[in-house]
């Protein structure tokens, strides 16, 4: 063989395996696929009238995918049974299972869940529409759903309408035509005709488009809509070949839907629901009820498989009532490891109304807390052994502390020491009040006066703004209920001054009555807030930080936000927010005008202020 001959076969050699080797790695290059699939045709055909058949078929010219059609799809009128829809090939099929009404308008509103197979590109806003009849619907009613109490967007929730006026339509049949609401809370119901509709918005939570259940929310709107229009624009783009010469005019047709900026707002029925949750003792001197509470009451307890003497037990609710921690104070109870009581308690029947309920609960130590205490009484002992071997005595473990730390008090606060267990005894005379004044510590009269929940007592005293002061609490002046007592401890601290605040002043316009006017931080939390109905509301002593304000129409005068009741047609009070955040320093002092009512209230909730976390 020549040699031009040799290198022609190892040429072509090279080409056989550099081909089989890149088909071994597949692609390795290209542009990424970014175009959405584009309809070719569809049966039946688009805006098609006198339509007999439940099947749509819907051709792309690419593999598509539809994604989770259940939740995206919104079929209107609504279905009874939901449709079946699936991807084949590049058709997208569609069979719906309901009989079809007859002169009806139907609208297949796909949103975003079609997208090509490879690449997931969507086909954005994709609406199929065909009717039964003659004529064909093609208005549209769009809008918002906010939540009531706090105007955040709110998504997948059901917008319908009805064209009759009877107002039980709503809690007994299903909506005419239907929209859902996406991530910023819009909604568009489309294929509507140019006449009267009634407006609703439902969380369906049993998917079968009316108002049926009392844990679903609503909003409802009383009056009738406007009769939908469309407005018939045209714009003309022009391109030019070169900076005198027109090249083409382009004819662009724009069609704007009434009504379009609607405002549903969004409310959850308030339900008296009251009743016990659970028992938990995970400590020897006390257990804790726990209950779901629509009223403030304390049950009373009594034993039923032990004779206590005399009083054995405090009572310390928290400010809803709806966890009590009862302190047992008789060494004989809690020195059980398993309690039976009796208690009588109020909850609601299904006319929430508050009936008397007697129950019997077992208040048992958990196995956790008793491998603890084992593990403790071990250690202790294994300790007091150690210091006998060394022949001296173990110091006492029964010591109390106070839980509060250095620092510094509000200015409008009082000085409040907690401790862990409930006080029997306050020595009032070894408690002791000092400020440092040109180095000299200065002893400042005092009385102290014990708190209703017992763990914690009040410092009355003359506190002066800015100066440094030390609490001093001797050895034994503090005993709880178990025999412990205080070594000696102490806290220092200082009472915090007027300039190191701010002040904020607002000036309101359209405020309509009593109202509620809110001070929040980044997460929606009340630091402070005022009930007036002056047009001027002032709050003193703000901590300096970044805030918002909130304003709630209080029509009832009750000093709080109610909810909306549908059956009554009350709807919720009206909530506003100042658009704009507060940044506040020390010693500032910020004045705002607000016209409460200037903007939509879709547009006012600032983007700062931070929604709430979702409860699971």
């Amino acid at each position: 063989m020549n040699l031009s001959k040799y290198v022609l076969h190892f040429f072509v050699l090279a080409v056989i395996l550099g081909g089989c080797a890149n088909m071994a790695q597949g692609p390795t290059g290209g542009k990424k696929d970014i175009k959405s699939p584009v309809l070719l045709k569809s049966t039946p055909a688009q805006n098609a009238r006198n339509v007999k058949e439940k099947r749509i078929e819907i051709d792309f010219d690419e593999y598509i995918q539809v994604n989770n059609p259940s939740q995206n799809l919104v079929v209107s009128p609504p279905q009874k049974s939901a449709p079946i829809v699936k991807a084949v090939g590049k058709k997208l099929v569609v069979q719906l299972k309901d009989s079809l009404l007859p002169n009806t308008t139907y609208t297949l509103d796909f949103k975003n869940c079609i997208g090509d197979y490879t690449e997931n590109n969507l086909v954005k806003d994709f609406c199929h529409a065909f009717s039964t009849g003659e004529t064909l619907d093609t208005l549209v009613i769009a809008g918002t759903v906010l939540n009531a109490q706090d105007l955040l967007p709110l998504e997948n929730i059901c917008v319908g309408v009805y064209s009759s006026e009877v107002d039980s339509l709503f809690t007994t049949t299903r909506f005419e035509r239907i929209g859902k609401t996406d991530a910023s809370g819009r909604f568009s119901i489309k294929g509507v005709a140019g006449k009267r509709y009634k407006i609703y918005a439902l969380e369906d939570l049993n998917s079968n488009y009316f108002y049926d259940q009392v844990g679903e929310g609503v909003a409802f709107q009383e009056m009738e809509l406007p009769i939908p229009t469309v407005n018939i624009t045209y714009r003309y783009d022009t391109t030019y070949k070169d900076s005198t010469t027109i090249d083409t005019i382009i004819t662009k047709k724009e069609m704007k839907y009434a009504p379009d900026s609607f405002m549903l707002r969004f409310f959850h029925k308030e339900i008296k629901l009251q009743e016990f949750n659970k028992i938990e003792r995970s400590d020897r001197k006390h257990f804790t009820l726990f209950f779901k509470k629509a009223e403030n009451s304390v049950p009373e307890i009594t034993p039923v498989d032990f004779t206590p003497a005399g009083k054995w037990y405090m009572a310390e609710p928290n400010k809803t009532t709806d966890t009590i921690v009862y302190w047992i104070t008789d060494s004989a109870v809690y020195n059980r490891d398993s309690l039976t009581i009796a208690t009588n308690y109020l909850i609601t029947d299904s006319a929430e109304n508050f009936v008397p309920h007697a129950d019997t609960l077992i208040a048992g130590l958990t196995p956790r807390y008793l491998k603890e205490e084992a593990e403790k009484a071990k250690e202790e002992s294994a300790q007091i052994k150690k210091y006998e071997r060394r022949g001296k005595v173990k110091p006492r473990s029964n010591v109390i502390s106070m839980m509060n730390q250095n620092g510094s008090i509000e200015i409008a606060d009082s000085l409040i020491i907690w401790w862990k267990y409930p006080l029997s005894t306050v020595k009032e005379e070894n408690v002791h009040l000092y400020y440092m004044k040109d180095s000299t510590k200065v002893p400042v009269k005092l009385n102290v006066k014990q708190t209703k929940n017992q763990r914690s007592f009040f410092v009355d005293a003359e506190i002066i703004q800015g100066e440094k002061y030390t609490l001093l609490v001797d050895s034994a002046a503090v005993f709880d209920y178990y025999g412990n007592h205080n070594n000696k401890d102490s806290i220092t601290f200082r009472r915090k001054m007027e300039d190191e605040y701010g002040q904020i002043k607002l000036n309101l316009s359209q405020q309509e009555g009593m109202s509620i006017v809110q001070i929040l931080n980044s997460t929606g939390g009340v630091v402070m807030e005022k009930k007036t109905d002056k047009s001027v509301v002032e709050f003193v002593n703000v901590t300096p930080g970044t805030y918002y304000v909130k304003l709630i129409e209080d029509r009832n005068n009750n000093g709080k936000w109610d909810t909306g009741v549908y059956a009554e047609r009350k709807q919720p009070e009206n909530v506003y927010y100042f658009t704009k955040s507060i940044k506040l320093r020390a010693g500032w002092s910020v004045e705002e005008d607000w016209d409460v009512k200037k903007e939509r209230i879709d547009k006012q909730r600032p983007s700062g202020l931070q929604a709430p976390k979702k409860k699971k």
